[in-house]
């Protein structure tokens, strides 16, 4: 082994077997003197947070080193990392270059995907449709409904003799390795044929791994595999094309050309999916270059377009999607915002997985948390995140403008003083102490996370009011208010709408629906009408392009304010 001082000067280039350990393991990969630890990593297929990709931003991207300490920091270390995780080895992949074997531990982000996997119901309101339908079929015939979203895949098993959901699974989007966002992954498709077509089979792949399971279980109790001769698909527009292994460099520039966000239909031979060669493989069709199938399966799930009055839906995921009817017009938009509330440029932020904070209060006795399944937190999610800033607000630890005051000026603003003395300042920047923990940094809120929270929710709310204001009306004039995606139903409505969120509504119009994209795509799998039904949803369905109207950075600073 070679001394620590000339191991980590190298020249950069020299191609090599290195034996990288990850978690445990150990294997032999071919790595390029200097190599960036993380383009390794994605290259090997290790899922790791990424937000910024690679950039050196958001610092979420920490490997433990465990058998090489010496490693020099990085500058971007010393900024992001504290000092409780530099002596525990401690780095950041996007900034660690590799010169020799290494052995790591990649931090833990065990998805708790049982949210995302609960086992939901149709709409009464559709089940006398979709049976008629059914009773028409006498041979065992079985679909497959997939939602392919940005961060998570889920997937739909149905008997289409009976309408009976057989199984229900969600997996993490592996296009993840590559870049966490949708405009990342256009970036990488447009590099090479090469990296479009991994694009491609990493999301087959996830889809057949939940296919291959069923039948797994299938053979297990003894009974024949499943005859799957239906797959229905929605996502967003880039998912959708991205699955079909089609261009995707259209996306990044209005005008967007209807064929790619078209719904299209083929057969199983056609496809490289684990299913009957004669099967029909539907992709639903999306409404705009940034409003998908996922929306059109949303509309028609929440049965948007047959309500009277006004009605106004969203799905907050990686991106905010919504949709205004009325009077028959139906109008959508698409925001970015889902960084913030899914973790990413959060200085804790984390998923909802064990260890994160999900609910926040405080009052003149302390701070009350709410933790997933474990008495220590570990960070915040986005439900967390949001009660936690409408908390500041309401007992003033934060003004209307969004800036964290400083203890002694909080106190003297008659703030408990129980509440005061966890307002620190670090770094040149204020954060809340959300909780302490023994020989660890605490868990905070930051000034920086403030103001992270700010730009989504202020898009979020810009796009709606924009959407309001095409048609004349007000947000107190909205009779119905659905709130779609997972992080909706784990949402505190009043907490939403305090800090900007979500409209000023009365409670009772707002309805949180959960996965509507995947509810609406089982019920198109299971009824050519509900399939007929998408197709003219989204043809009726106009995207607003906010990008090109001059009113919206005006709104969305507007937004921006508590």
């Amino acid at each position: 082994m070679e001394s620590v001082s000339c191991k980590w000067s190298k020249q950069k280039g020299i191609c090599r077997n290195m034996y990288i350990g990850i978690d445990g393991g150990k294997q032999c990969i071919q790595v390029v003197e200097g190599e960036n630890l993380l383009q390794v990593l994605r290259r090997e297929g290790v899922i790791i947070p990424a937000h910024c990709g690679g950039k050196g931003n958001c610092g979420k991207c920490k490997v433990q080193v465990l058998s090489d300490k010496t490693i020099p920091y990085s500058p971007k270390d010393l900024q992001l990392l504290s000092e409780t995780e530099r002596q525990q080895g401690y780095r950041l992949a996007c900034t660690l270059s590799i010169y020799d074997d290494l052995q790591i531990r990649v931090k833990e982000e065990q998805e708790q995907l049982t949210r995302k996997s609960t086992t939901f119901l149709l709409p009464e309101w559709c089940l006398a449709t979709i049976h008629n339908q059914l009773q028409e079929r006498i041979d065992p015939e079985y679909g497959v409904a997939f939602d392919i979203g940005t961060t998570t895949v889920v997937g739909m098993l149905w008997d289409n003799t009976n309408g009976r959901l057989l199984q229900i699974e969600a997996k993490t989007n592996p296009q993840r390795v590559v870049a966490t966002d949708v405009i990342g992954r256009i970036q990488y498709s447009m590099e090479s044929k090469e990296k479009k077509e991994q694009l491609y089979h990493l999301i087959i792949t996830c889809l057949n791994d939940m296919i291959q399971g069923w039948q797994t279980k299938r053979r297990e109790q003894g009974c024949e595999p499943y005859v799957i001769t239906k797959v229905c698909i929605v996502g967003n527009t880039t998912m959708s094309l991205l699955a079909q292994n089609q261009e995707v460099v259209q996306l990044i520039h209005p005008p967007y050309p209807e064929e790619f966000y078209m719904g299209k239909q083929y057969e199983g031979r056609q496809t490289e999916l684990m299913i009957d060669d004669q099967a029909q493989v539907y992709y639903l069709p999306g409404i705009g270059g940034h409003v998908g199938s996922d929306i059109t399966a949303m509309m028609l799930a929440t049965n948007l377009v047959h309500l009277e009055g006004i009605s106004l839906a969203i799905d907050i995921g990686t991106n905010g999607e919504m949709v205004l009817c009325k009077d028959g017009i139906y109008k959508s938009c698409s925001t970015a915002a889902g960084p913030a509330f899914e973790g990413a440029c959060i200085h804790f932020g984390m998923r909802a997985q064990e260890g994160a904070i999900e609910a926040v209060s405080m009052n003149e006795t302390g701070v009350k948390l709410q933790i997933i399944r474990s008495k220590e937190a570990q960070g915040i999610c986005g439900s967390g995140l949001i009660d936690a800033i409408a908390a500041l607000l309401e007992v003033g630890l934060i003004d209307s403008s969004g800036r964290m005051l400083e203890m002694d000026e909080a106190i003297a603003c008659g703030v408990p003083k129980i509440l005061a003395t966890r307002m620190q300042k670090k770094e040149e920047q204020m954060q809340f102490v959300l909780q302490y923990r023994y020989a660890k940094d605490p868990v905070v809120i930051t000034q920086q996370d403030v103001r992270e929270v700010q730009l989504a929710k202020g898009a979020i709310a810009a796009g709606m009011q924009i959407l309001l204001q095409e048609e004349g009306i007000t947000e107190k004039q909205v009779d119905h208010f659905f709130l779609a995606g997972t992080f909706g139903s784990y949402l505190n409505t009043q907490n939403a709408i305090r800090i900007g969120l979500l409209p000023n509504l009365p409670v009772e119009k707002i309805h949180s629906v959960g996965n509507a994209a995947g509810v609406g795509a089982s019920m198109a799998l299971l009824s050519e009408v509900y399939q007929k039904e998408c197709n003219s949803i989204a043809k009726q369905t106009k995207q607003l392009e906010l990008s090109m109207r001059s009113e919206f950075q005006e709104t969305f600073l507007q937004c921006m304010e508590f």
